[in-house]
């Protein structure tokens, strides 16, 4: 038999609604007679800021857990930060752990460091041996970059027959060497020569490895001082 319920006034049909779609003692839609809705889907676009909790991106393994691995790309990193985020500050530098930048993780530019060292004025047939320069540290490797020298004065008596041969080496073995004769003469005062190409396998100085110098002159070849400049890069050693 079918019920029903007769409603005098509408006041009457708006207090049994009321009761029925009440926000914290709502009819059954659960199973425990709450307001919480707990099956179905809500609707594309329906869950917006407001509607997630405070903590729901909470810094623990729940919170960690609802973002999926790898879902940072680093497009969406770049637009995730602003431009002033990482500010050069002691808040911010706090946020790294102490040593998390290796050499690897730097620029060569960051990583070049200039050697100079003034070569004494010669006399005409006076030599140098390798002479040592530089001792590679332990830990690293040096690659040489580039090499030149810059005159102090004018150089004499260097011509065809007596040379004046400048030589940059790992120990023994030549990373680039540079004979001055008649036709490349030794550049002026305060004008840099490059000592030539720099040879692919023992540019590279591990740790422990001396760089040298030599200059061998002929005899009446009379080299003025001179600086030498030697610009390298420095890596962890392998």
């Amino acid at each position: 038999m079918a019920s029903f319920y007769k409603f005098r006034q509408v006041s009457e049909l708006r207090g049994l609604l009321t009761k029925i779609f009440d926000l914290f003692a709502g009819h059954n839609h659960d199973g425990a007679n709450s307001r919480l809705v707990t099956t179905g889907t809500p609707a594309a676009g329906a869950v917006g800021t407001t509607e997630l909790a405070a903590n729901a991106l909470a810094a623990s393994t729940a919170g960690r857990g609802k973002i999926a691995t790898g879902f940072f790309d680093a497009a969406t990193l770049l637009l995730k930060f602003a431009a002033s985020c990482f500010a050069a500050d002691t808040a911010t530098r706090a946020l790294f752990a102490a040593g998390i930048f290796q050499l690897t993780h730097l620029a060569a530019t960051a990583k070049t460091h200039i050697l100079t060292y003034r070569i004494e004025d010669l006399a005409a047939n006076a030599d140098i041996a390798d002479r040592v320069v530089l001792v590679v540290p332990a830990g690293l490797n040096l690659t040489i970059t580039g090499a030149e020298i810059v005159p102090e004065g004018a150089a004499a008596g260097v011509d065809d027959s007596n040379t004046c041969i400048i030589a940059l080496k790992n120990g023994s073995d030549a990373i680039a060497s540079k004979t001055y004769n008649t036709s490349a003469p030794v550049p002026d005062a305060g004008v840099p020569g490059d000592l030539g190409a720099l040879d692919g396998t023992y540019k590279v100085l591990a740790a422990g490895a001396k760089l040298c110098l030599s200059v061998t002159n002929g005899t009446t070849a009379n080299p003025a001082g001179m600086l030498l400049q030697v610009t390298y890069t420095v890596a962890d050693a392998a």
